[in-house]
């Protein structure tokens, strides 16, 4: 009988909960994965998870990197230590999948794709937004043509967080958002994130990036909590988003990124395909509907790309979503805040120096 692939997760909060419970439940309806154990700078929550879900309890990241049993490591920790974690488990032959942003900087996350060859080990990021089927079903009217050459994709993400509840909720809140040196910006690294990488999956690599930050309703904090960019794709197509952390009242917010090509148009609403309309009849019209809650994080995204993930592993595949793709929109973002910064454009790929 073949190991099942041991994994293990490190970080335990909101969306630590749900890579634990989305690996567990693949323990149980797959053949091939398994639940090996759960890290946390809390020792009481470690206890808790390992008794919830019959793993093992590790009080130390060495004690993770370093049981044979554990194949892939799951990092779902504050931001400004992926890559060191990342890199670490490497070190010691392991897998890794690591949240959004992979790093806080392009540098760091260069560094993580090279180790990751140089050790022959797998490097995935967590888009689980791919995996909704209405981005599924975009991307193949996309690629299929249907919407033809694709000239604009319009991303906007209204969302509000609360600086009581979200910025400055308890000491760990504290301890690391809203700060450049931890969380390594704001709405854009944080949030928006997800949106720009849908944006490129619908409109192909960008060439050039111009925008603008700021810091308009959240004086606590000392990053963004609004962004506006214009990026040109290499296509010859534009896109345009706009991402804030403003929007009231909080009972209406959304994510909506409309997609424009020479022979129709197309909308997403959250995750849904709410609008499609092409010149040759195709047509589908649905309700949008706003929300009042934009912070839990649905576990049913993060589990299907969990399996894919793990079962490409398992048949020998690279992961589906690589270091390499989980670089691109996080060179958007810097590009972005370099440009808001400088007041400049920003040409991409980003130099390899060490600045960004």
């Amino acid at each position: 009988m073949v190991r099942r692939i041991g994994v293990a997760v490190v970080g335990l909060g909101a969306i630590g909960r749900v890579h634990v419970e989305a690996i567990k439940d693949l323990e149980k309806s797959t053949d091939y994965v398994k639940l090996v154990g759960v890290h946390s700078l809390t020792r009481s929550r470690v206890e808790e998870f390992a008794s919830k879900y019959s793993c093992k309890a590790y009080y130390t990241y060495d004690d993770v990197v370093k049981d044979p049993e554990v194949d892939v490591v799951t990092i779902a920790t504050p931001h400004y230590v992926h890559a060191w974690q990342a890199m670490y488990a490497m070190e010691y032959g392991k897998h890794v999948i690591v949240e959004k942003p992979m790093a806080t900087t392009v540098t760091a996350a260069r560094e993580m794709i090279s180790k990751a060859k140089r050790k022959g080990v797998k490097l995935g990021v967590v888009y689980q937004g791919r995996y909704a089927d209405g981005v599924v079903e975009l991307l193949n009217y996309i690629n299929s043509g249907v919407l033809g050459k694709i000239y604009l994709v319009v991303g906007e993400m209204m969302w509000w967080r609360d600086e009581a509840t979200y910025y400055l909720r308890d000491e760990f809140a504290r301890s690391w958002r809203g700060t450049w040196g931890t969380e390594g910006g704001g709405a854009l690294i944080n949030q928006a994130i997800h949106t720009i990488d849908l944006m490129l999956i619908f409109g192909g690599d960008v060439d050039e990036v111009v925008g603008y930050i700021d810091n308009l309703a959240h004086p606590s904090i000392s990053v963004e909590d609004m962004g506006v960019a214009i990026m040109k794709y290499r296509n010859g197509g534009y896109g345009v988003l706009t991402a804030s952390l403003n929007t009231k009242p909080a009972t209406h917010q959304y994510r909506r990124i409309r997609v424009f090509g020479s022979r129709g148009q197309a909308e997403l609403w959250d995750n849904e395909l709410v609008l499609l309309k092409t010149e040759n009849g195709v047509s589908i019209e649905r309700q949008p509907g706003y929300r009042a809650e934009t912070l839990k994080v649905p576990g049913g995204l993060h589990r299907k790309l969990f399996e894919d993930f793990l079962k490409a592993l398992y048949e020998g595949r690279d992961f589906p979503i690589t270091g390499e793709e989980g670089l691109k929109s996080l060179e958007i973002v810097r590009a972005i805040y370099y440009s808001s910064t400088r007041r400049t454009y920003v040409k991409l790929p980003l130099p390899t120096d060490g600045v960004f």
